[in-house]
């Protein structure tokens, strides 16, 4: 007999999917072999084996046994295409259309088809080629597939406009009846809180720029918007250019689009940008502050720029570790109650040093007191400056940089010398310290200064306190300056949130009104966690998304406006915060009062 090897191999190693199926459904109905060692065989896994048992058993069923075995081949099985577009491609060559005439009209319909499928339709009906025309036709054809109005074929018309409508106050339309869908409805909840503050009475005293398109009011109104709805940067901002909503925010009948938004920082050059920040704090502090605050923390922000800048000073940036190109911020804090006050963008390298004394001044400028406290790091200001807070009596405490020589001569002291203290503070509970009261002197400094050594916050070297108050112990001295970290926290938050890192900007004019925006839209939120019960801790980011973030349709009523927000879990918490309110008359809006109602 002729040898069989060669030949029974093309048996026990099939190669085709078909065969191997074969060859699989053999071995274990003629042979009953188990499933494992069939997958061994055939390089399948057990369940596949099982999977195939069965749809043969289904296929054999139903009397189609070989069906199983015959290999598909995948796509369309008719042409399905050319009957569809077949009538529009003749009527309209009929009407003197060339092919790609036809791909054109036919691509404005929704039916897009190659030419070359043009091409053979018109080539079984003998169509071949197409008669010189004249230039009337050739334009009247042009004419027909720009416009739309092709005879035969139904363009549809898209659900919002190609173009987005010019943002003109003159167009704003609030007729009885009018009813507009907003993904983001939510964000009026803000408004009752812009209309107590007198936000339109800030903007008209700020003598902020404006045009008759887009009233300085609207101008702020769009930008606010954009800082409310966690939007990273003003070039983003067309997906919200359809939005009415939005624009009924702002007074317009849409927002602004992105080069009105980006430019309108550049108007800004006579101090209007600081007269607002000032308007706001002196307006906004006995609705969020109803006592005066007196106690805030400062601090530095550097926001580097991304691209390659000639203009810009180089500041140190913690996240990078080095000193990048960037536009240094100031930012300051009020401890009790919590409130963003103060933030400044136009500073300069040799200014730096002077914002502690900046500070002072505009919060004496603004409400005729001076602050009793103040808290920063050692890299906010000089000892000079120190001495001059002195000599306002202005407390501060701030930290004092650590020098080998200075750690040896503290190490050297007594044990005696040390007094042990126990700190409880939200961070660190029942933590034990023992501090070194001293009182030491510092150049350009006259006079001692009071310097607090602290083991036990967590260092290895002991941490320096510097404060020009005597009355407090050294206790006190750590649990007041732990305060600051809240305004680290607030400047995370305006980061993460805010985007204020996002503004790759060399201009500081647009940067100071970035920052400006953004201690408005925190004190926006600051006021909504108050208003709702049990929200007092949360964060902008969790407001938004459980708040603000919620579609809804706005009506217009003969004398409201009617924002009837999508049925959602913590509506609840909005209907009971807003339950007595009266309806708030929107000035920027006619006087419309505005109302809410929940599904």
């Amino acid at each position: 007999m002729p040898p069989r090897e060669p030949y029974a191999q093309f048996f026990l190693e099939p190669k085709l999917p078909r065969h191997r199926r074969y060859e699989t459904l053999r071995a274990w109905f003629a042979d009953g072999l188990p499933a494992k060692p069939i997958a061994e065989r055939f390089g399948l896994s057990p369940f596949s084996v099982q999977s195939q048992v069965r749809d043969f058993k289904e296929a054999y069923d139903r009397g189609e046994p070989m069906a199983f075995f015959v290999e598909l081949s995948p796509g369309p099985k008719t042409d399905w295409k050319k009957p569809r577009v077949r009538e529009q491609i003749l009527r309209l060559r009929a009407r003197g259309y060339a092919d790609t005439d036809i791909h054109k009209a036919l691509g404005r319909a929704g039916r897009n088809v190659s030419v070359s499928l043009i091409d053979q339709i018109l080539r079984e009906k003998g169509l071949v080629g197409l008669r010189k025309r004249t230039a009337e036709e050739r334009q009247r054809v042009k004419a027909e597939i720009a416009s739309g109005a092709i005879p035969g074929l139904t363009i549809p018309q898209p659900a919002f406009p190609r173009i987005p409508a010019v943002a003109d106050v003159r167009d704003l339309d609030l007729s009885t009846g009018r009813s507009i869908h907003s993904r983001v409805a939510g964000v009026f909840l803000f408004v009752p809180f812009l209309v107590q503050a007198g936000l339109d009475e800030m903007v008209r005293q700020a003598g902020m720029a404006g045009t008759k398109m887009i009233p300085a009011l609207s101008y702020l109104l769009s930008l606010l918007g954009l800082k409310l709805l966690d939007k990273e940067r003003k070039s983003h901002i067309s997906d919200w250019n359809f939005d009415e909503a939005l624009g009924w925010l702002a007074g317009l009948n849409v927002p602004p689009k992105t080069t009105v938004a980006t430019d309108y920082s550049h108007r800004l050059v006579r101090g209007e940008t600081n007269r607002l920040l000032a308007a706001w704090v002196r307006h906004v502090q006995p609705i969020l502050c109803p006592l005066s605050p007196r106690a805030f923390a400062l601090d530095f922000h550097p926001i580097p720029h991304r691209g390659d800048p000639r203009a810009l000073e180089n500041h140190y940036v913690p996240s990078r570790g080095k000193a990048v190109p960037s536009i240094q911020t100031c930012f300051a804090r009020a401890i009790d109650p919590p409130m963003l006050c103060y933030a400044n963008a136009d500073i300069s390298r040799g200014e730096k040093d002077q914002m502690p004394l900046r500070f002072v001044q505009f919060w004496r400028n603004m409400t005729g007191l001076k602050p009793d406290w103040l808290y920063f790091d050692s890299r906010m200001t000089t000892y000079a400056v120190l001495d001059e807070l002195r000599q306002g009596s202005v407390h501060f405490i701030t930290i004092r940089r650590r020098g080998p020589s200075l750690l040896q001569a503290i190490g050297r002291r007594p044990a005696g010398d040390w007094t042990a203290a126990v700190i409880d503070t939200p961070q660190r509970r029942h933590q034990r310290i023992r501090y070194l009261d001293d009182r030491v002197r510092l150049r350009n400094y006259s006079g001692p200064c009071r310097q607090v050594a602290v083991e036990g916050l967590g260092r290895a070297a002991p941490t320096l306190f510097l404060t020009n108050n005597e009355d407090i112990s050294g206790r006190d001295v750590v649990v007041r300056y732990t305060h600051r970290n809240h305004i680290e926290n607030d400047l995370g938050i305006n980061i993460n949130f805010f985007h204020l890192d996002c503004l790759a900007s060399e201009a500081r004019l647009n940067v100071n009104l970035d920052v400006v925006l953004t201690v408005l839209a925190n004190g926006c939120y600051r006021w909504l966690s108050q208003r709702l019960k049990g929200c007092q801790t949360m964060e902008p980011k969790q407001l938004y998304r459980k708040f603000v973030e919620t579609g809804g349709h706005i009506t217009v009523h003969d004398q409201d406006l009617l924002v009837a927000l999508d049925r959602r879990s913590h509506n609840p918490l909005i209907a009971q915060a807003f339950l007595n309110q009266q309806p708030t008359a929107i000035p920027w809006l006619g006087q419309k009062r505005l109302r809410f109602q929940f599904k």
